[in-house]
């Protein structure tokens, strides 16, 4: 397998709003695996989100940066690892990516960081020992593999940027609301989008084609 024929999906926030979304998300991934590889983004759900977004504002502005990097992926983090034990127990051929491996360089504040550079090779040799491989989403990481947090919107601007970087089409996983018809995407995702031209399909489900969004504006 090469990148060649490999897929990026982001599963967003808005496609996990039940408590058994990542299951269904994980039966879809069953049949439309075997159409292409699948490199994985896996988000946050809301709920989780602010309710680690909150302890990590009890822990004061004082607090270690990199503790409260650390808190505030870890939902993601928690979820990767979820929807990559889901798909093992379903039989596919899955690999979940240390963050302190995949996850895209990044520089400025640990908290808000911008993604810069990605180790495209790793990816690349990783691919041939799985079919799909899941990344935790909004997880960022410094040169000596410290965890960063790409802040609000951090899942798709990681879609974006790792799909960008690899050449591989990008598509996001979100709920029947979806992200509206004009393609409506976080302001650091959306001006990353708008500077590399990068075009992105939408979808409700794994196992379908996407809606193709050729224009990203900002919420």
């Amino acid at each position: 397998m090469t990148l060649d024929n490999t897929e990026l999906l982001t599963i967003t926030e808005s496609a996990l709003t039940h408590a058994s979304a990542l299951c269904t998300l994980a039966g879809q991934t069953v049949a439309a695996c075997q159409a292409r590889p699948m490199i994985v983004i896996v988000g946050a759900s809301a709920a989780g989100q602010s309710a680690m977004d909150r302890r990590v504002a009890g822990l004061g502005a004082s607090s270690d940066v990199e503790r409260r990097a650390n808190l505030i992926t870890l939902p993601a983090r928690e979820n990767a690892q979820r929807f990559s034990g889901l798909l093992a127990m379903l039989g596919v051929d899955v690999r979940l990516l240390d963050p302190a491996l995949f996850a895209p360089i990044t520089r400025g504040n640990a908290l808000e960081a911008e993604p810069r550079l990605l180790h495209a090779k790793r990816y690349e040799q990783a691919i041939q020992s799985a079919r799909v491989l899941v990344l935790a989403g909004g997880t960022g990481r410094t040169p000596d593999g410290h965890i960063t947090s790409l802040g609000t919107g951090g899942p798709i601007l990681t879609g974006l940027f790792v799909a960008q970087r690899l050449g591989v089409p990008v598509r996001l996983i979100t709920d029947e609301r979806g992200l509206g018809d004009a393609g409506v995407l976080p302001k650091r995702a959306a001006l990353f989008a708008r500077r590399h031209g990068l075009s992105f399909g939408v979808s409700t489900r794994i196992d379908q084609p996407a809606t193709q969004i050729p224009e990203v504006l900002s919420a």
